[in-house]
């Protein structure tokens, strides 16, 4: 079983690399067998689709940091058990192509093999990814804090 430290140390070396958009760092970071998905309903088109291969895998990664920069996201907890450890991550996050800014959190969780990441499954705020995307039109809809206190949930 690893220790805790060795994974965190792990998690925030592929953090690093990705907030300044270090690709083959990320790379290095993974098991062959590296399996990645961002849990989402299909509708998030190729975004909610598990990825496994290092083609796909790369591909993935490169489209992710070239259209969102997570920079800002901080980890504010963390998880060990045995190999996996779960990560909670809040703060800015910004989309890319619009300037699209947003507060939110994020949680990833983190499986390793022979030292390296076998598995990462992100828990995103996917309402806040399908509108900043466009697939939602939020032109009608409205979240402000009286709305929400008449709401029944």
């Amino acid at each position: 079983m690893t220790e805790r430290s060795v994974l965190e140390t792990s998690v925030r070396a592929l953090y690093l690399a990705r907030n300044v958009n270090d690709l083959d760092t990320m790379m290095a970071q993974l098991h062959p067998d590296f399996s990645f998905r961002i849990v989402g309903n299909g509708r998030l088109g190729t975004m909610a689709l598990a990825v496994n291969t290092p083609e796909t895998v790369r591909s993935s990664f490169q489209a992710l940091v070239e259209n969102w920069d997570l920079s800002e996201m901080e980890m504010v907890g963390a998880y060990a058990d045995g190999e996996t450890i779960v990560v909670h991550r809040a703060g800015v996050i910004c989309f890319i192509p619009s300037q699209t800014r947003q507060r939110t959190e994020i949680i990833d969780k983190f499986t390793f093999r022979d030292g390296r990441i076998v598995d990462l499954t992100e828990f995103v705020d996917t309402l806040f990814v399908a509108e900043t995307i466009g697939l939602l039109d939020t032109r009608e809809r409205d979240y402000s804090s009286s709305t929400l206190d008449r709401m029944s949930l």
